[in-house]
């Protein structure tokens, strides 16, 4: 520690607020040297588990797509196989361990560890979906929200929702573009026979 500190006032002009002599001083360079090296041994860890997971040749089987979650995006599910029955860091193997689907690689969202070659990943896939692509129609302009109120109410239809998604979830998702402007979905959702829409309150001078 003190060829550090001789070497931090080498480096740094002394003063009240770099001096290594001053006891606020010293705790505060021990405590960043403390967190460098926390870094660095997470870092070596990490290289570790990946050196070993590489050796082990952990791989992906049973890929299956499920229902649609959000605008544009499908959740997948895999087993993780080649897991030893003595390997206690399934979850971080897991997490690790990247899959393909549509020719684009994903790292896992979340695993759920059932034991060794029990292991199951999911992912939120959200390119290549088209079926998870609801868009908006039947444009209406409600006018102004009052007299005075500066605001105007616009309505959308909600279209192709997917089979037994949360339609609250792809209302508040799905883009609009409209008036010269874009949103990544609408401000306020509400279904009304049997059909889900879309609201948005704009600021518009002309409802002043």
């Amino acid at each position: 520690m003190a060829i550090a500190f001789a070497l931090y006032a080498s480096l740094f002009p002394l003063s009240s607020c770099n001096n290594p002599l001053d006891p606020d001083v010293r705790d505060r360079i021990r405590k960043e040297w403390d967190i460098e090296h926390r870094q660095h041994q997470e870092e070596q860890r990490k290289r570790e588990e990946e050196e070993e997971r590489l050796r082990l040749n952990m791989f992906w089987t049973d890929l299956e797509s499920h229902t649609c979650k959000t605008y544009g995006t499908r959740e997948y599910t895999a087993r993780l196989l080649n897991v030893p029955g003595g390997y206690n860091r399934r979850v971080e193997a897991c997490m690790a361990t990247p899959i393909q689907v549509h020719g684009v690689e994903y790292k896992t969202k979340w695993c759920e560890d059932y034991g060794p070659n029990n292991v199951i990943g999911h992912w939120d896939v959200d390119q290549h979906e088209p079926d998870c692509a609801s868009y908006w129609n039947w444009y209406k302009d409600w006018g102004c929200v009052s007299p005075g109120s500066g605001q105007r109410r616009i309505e959308h239809y909600l279209q192709n929702l997917p089979q037994g998604a949360e339609w609250r979830e792809f209302c508040a998702t799905t883009p609009a573009s409209f008036r010269g402007m874009h949103f990544i979905g609408a401000e306020f959702c509400f279904q009304k026979d049997f059909g889900t829409y879309g609201h948005w309150v704009l600021n518009d001078e002309s409802c002043n």
